[in-house]
């Protein structure tokens, strides 16, 4: 990396520390990371631009896309910038380390850069989900509307509900830890193809050129924007919602959502008022349609949900995919939303012979109002969905009522009204599906069962006519060739060399005793799984080997021939005991190879760990606590060394000195199974499974 910056004329430099993290509901962690910076120098700089990619990608795949597309635009970047006018601002190039392991490289980043900070930092951080698709903005820091603002050049795929929605999740990237540490920016990955993510197919062949150009584009778009911008006006600036309109990512302030949603209600009042006066708007029946809305949602979540279920009866395998999403979709979803709209037919028919279409588009705008102003409150970059669809809604009531029942103005009225729901929501069906999966395809066949049902609005006031065996039939129909569909995704999404099935399978050493095992989380096993596995189930090996605790059901185990991986030793380095106490000085190496992962866990029922400290670490961050960290029958406190060096690392561990030895369990993880093991190569057509598979351990008891 640093020859390829300095090629560009860039002067890199690589910051190497070690970081630590403590666990509380896991072990604590400690990387050795090696950070690499470079900086184009602006003209009068107001502040940072920081351009953020990582460099490590996890043990079963080539991280081609997560996070290859990252650091691919960055030194593309780079080289742009270079060939054009200095920048007014500073850009810094950050290539993290160990952002597969708790963000450890960006947490050591945002250390060295608050040290150095002399004005704002905006970060532009660049991931991957997917080997595909087009690239997604889905997430922002403070201040969202001067940083939206940066993205007119060249719009991504963007919406402040993913913002919104993004905050309530677990998840977290690099920008994660930067933002935490007083910067702000824009988050941007791609996500289409997910079924390749953290896998051996994320490689070169299965990535999208098409995605590394999309995303490029973007981020040096918006970068040249924060360039040439006064910073410290950034800070200033308040918060925005957006949403992609065709081509254009539309945007107001944040500060203009409420009174919106507030309007909406207003409009939806006057428009009921001016149909009632006008003889088109029965109460009762605008009610009983409004009431009865909720059902058709409800209905097109629930069959998602049971489309789903059918499909892992029938593919078992489509479980193993982390993302929710196999490689072919296509049929599935068009085969759900086929169902969503046979739903929501029927429900137009039921409604249409309860109600008009002015009472069916007021109960639904109603239920838009309401959402709308909720969402104002509580979620405000999502409130821009029903609002729209709510002042559409208002209208089309406005405009119906000053026209004859059976006119087609009328009926052109509503349609247009539907339009701005439409165009808010269409968007968002097509983003969530990729997102989510098929896993949990509820989530946006509620939002299409709503989409549909203002689509669907025009027609309440006609299917009265249509004789109710023949509009049965109808939704009959398209709920036939909807569950058709679900069924061809599963008869033709039939693993191959470029689809393959993930499995998992596991080789672990017990270097004490010289006996090792396969194991294998599947709970229905490929034949070439249980070649090596066998049949049997068991929860025992966590015993000797604390990284194979066992699912519900066990694991599968098998024996295995003893082979070379790296394996784990301990030294002592200096033992002392004071005050009830006794400390103990280790140095943790790995006796061969170059481990992906080292751990060290105490045996916690007959030694109380009273607290641990990493020799190297920053001021500050090398004292871990006591007790218990991790869930475990007998190693409840544990360690983990990322990407451990092969000089070791020194650990001091004390516990309440009981007189007894204290038990330690020492653990390698190697990338890969040992090739003299494997006596039958995995066929094309099977994958590993990025959870529990294509790794190898190796572990020593010892007793000080």
């Amino acid at each position: 990396m640093t020859r390829q910056l300095s090629r560009l004329g860039l002067s890199p430099e690589q910051r190497e520390s070690t970081e630590v993290l403590p666990g509380k509901s896991g072990a604590h962690l400690v990387g050795r990371v090696h950070n690499i910076t470079a900086t184009i120098p602006g003209r009068s700089s107001t502040g940072r631009v920081l351009l953020v990619a990582h460099t490590d990608s996890v043990a079963t795949g080539p991280g081609a896309s997560d996070d290859g597309l990252g650091v691919g635009s960055l030194l593309e970047i780079a080289r742009a910038l270079g060939d054009g006018p200095a920048p007014r601002n500073d850009v810094v190039l950050l290539f993290t380390d160990i952002e597969e392991t708790a963000q450890l490289g960006a947490r050591a980043a945002a250390r060295d850069l608050a040290g150095t900070r002399r004005g704002p930092d905006v970060v532009v951080n660049l991931e991957a989900r997917g080997t595909g698709g087009r690239a997604v903005m889905f997430e922002t820091g403070p201040h969202s509307a001067a940083l939206v603002a940066a993205l007119g050049g060249a719009p991504p795929v963007a919406t402040s509900l993913s913002d919104e929605i993004y905050r309530l999740l677990p998840n977290d990237t690099d920008f994660t830890r930067l933002r935490a540490s007083g910067a702000t920016g824009l988050n941007f990955a791609v996500i289409g193809g997910s079924a390749r993510y953290h896998g051996p197919e994320d490689d070169l062949d299965h990535v999208d050129p098409g995605s590394l150009q999309d995303l490029g584009n973007t981020a040096i778009s918006a970068v040249r924007a924060l360039s040439a911008t006064d910073l410290a006006r950034v800070g200033k600036a308040s918060e925005a919602t957006w949403f992609n309109l065709g081509p254009v990512l539309v945007r107001y302030p944040a500060g203009a959502v409420l009174p919106l949603a507030l309007i909406a209600v207003l409009a939806l009042v006057a428009a009921a008022w001016y149909a009632r006066r006008r003889g088109a708007l029965n109460l009762r029946a605008a009610a009983r349609a409004a009431l009865s809305l909720p059902l058709p949602l409800l209905a097109a979540a629930a069959l998602g949900w049971a489309a789903w279920q059918a499909l892992l009866i029938v593919r078992p395998d489509y479980a193993l995919f982390q993302m929710g999403d196999p490689y072919r979709s296509g049929p599935a979803v068009a085969g759900m939303l086929l169902l969503t709209a046979a739903v929501v037919w029927l429900w137009t028919v039921w409604v249409g012979r309860r109600a008009g279409a002015v009472e069916t588009a007021a109960g639904t705008a109603a239920w838009a109002t309401l959402l709308a102003v909720v969402a104002a409150v509580l979620l405000p970059g999502a409130a821009y969905v029903f609002t729209w669809t709510a002042l559409g809604g208002a209208a089309g009531v406005a405009l119906a009522a000053r026209t004859a029942e059976r006119s087609p103005w009328r009926t052109a009225a509503l349609t247009a009204s539907a339009l701005p729901g439409v165009a808010v929501m269409a968007p968002l069906v097509a983003l969530l599906f990729p997102t989510v999966g098929l896993a949990s395809a509820a989530a946006p066949l509620a939002l299409a069962a709503l989409a549909a049902a203002v689509v669907l609005l025009p027609l309440t006031g006609r299917v009265a006519a249509v004789h109710l065996r023949r509009a049965v039939a109808a939704g009959t129909a398209l709920a036939l060739v909807g569950g058709a569909l679900v069924g061809v995704n599963a008869a033709i999404d039939t693993p191959d060399a470029e689809h393959p099935r993930p499995v998992s399978l596991m080789y672990a050493l017990d270097a004490d005793h010289g006996k090792a095992v396969w194991a294998s989380e599947d709970a229905d096993p490929h034949p070439w799984v249980t070649h090596y596995t066998g049949n049997r189930r068991t929860d025992s090996l966590e015993e000797w080997s604390p990284a194979l605790a066992a699912p519900p059901g066990g694991l599968l185990a098998g024996p295995a021939p003893v082979a070379q991986v790296s394996r784990p030793v301990v030294t002592p380095v200096s033992d002392t005991r004071e005050g009830g106490r006794r400390t103990l000085r280790l140095s943790v190496r790995p006796e061969a190879g170059k481990p992906t992962l080292m751990a060290l866990y105490v045996d916690t029922t007959a030694t109380e760990v009273v607290g641990a400290r990493v020799t190297g670490a920053p001021v500050g961050t090398g004292t871990l606590g006591g007790g218990t960290n991790r869930p475990a029958a007998r190693w409840k406190w544990g360690i983990l060394l990322v990407a451990p060096p092969s000089e070791g690392t020194e650990v001091t561990l004390t516990v309440r000195d009981t007189g007894r030895p204290v038990r330690l369990l020492a653990m390698t993880q190697d990338a890969g199974l040992p090739a003299a093991a494997v006596d039958r190569p995995r066929p094309d057509d099977l994958t590993w499974d990025p959870h529990a598979a294509g790794v190898s351990f190796a572990s020593r008891l010892y007793k000080l």
